[in-house]
C-alpha cells in the first residue's frame, strides 16, 4: 500500500471519529480518548506522507587538466601567454 492511500484511509477514519463525537452518541467520558485518537490518526497521516531527505556526500571536485597545467607553469616561473 502506497503512502497517499494509507494517509487518506487514516484521515477518513479520523473524520468518522469526529462525526461520531459530534453526533452526541458518545458518552462524555469517552470524548477525550476519541479526540486523542483523532489527533494521533492525523499525525500518523502526516508522518506517512513525509518524504525522507537523503543526505548527499559532498566530494571535492578535481580541477580540470588545464588548471593543473597553469598551476605547474606558475610554480616553474614561466610567463603565461
Amino acid at each position: 500500500m502506497n503512502a497517499p492511500n494509507l494517509a487518506s484511509i487514516l484521515l477518513y477514519i479520523a473524520v468518522l471519529l469526529h462525526l461520531l463525537l459530534m453526533s452526541g452518541w458518545v458518552s462524555a467520558k469517552m470524548s477525550q480518548p476519541i479526540q486523542l485518537a483523532m489527533l494521533a490518526l492525523m499525525l500518523l497521516a502526516l508522518f506517512v506522507l513525509r518524504k525522507k531527505k537523503r543526505k548527499t556526500k559532498r566530494r571535492t571536485r578535481r580541477p580540470p587538466a588545464e588548471v593543473a597545467a597553469l598551476v605547474d607553469r606558475a610554480e616553474e616561473g614561466e610567463p603565461g601567454q
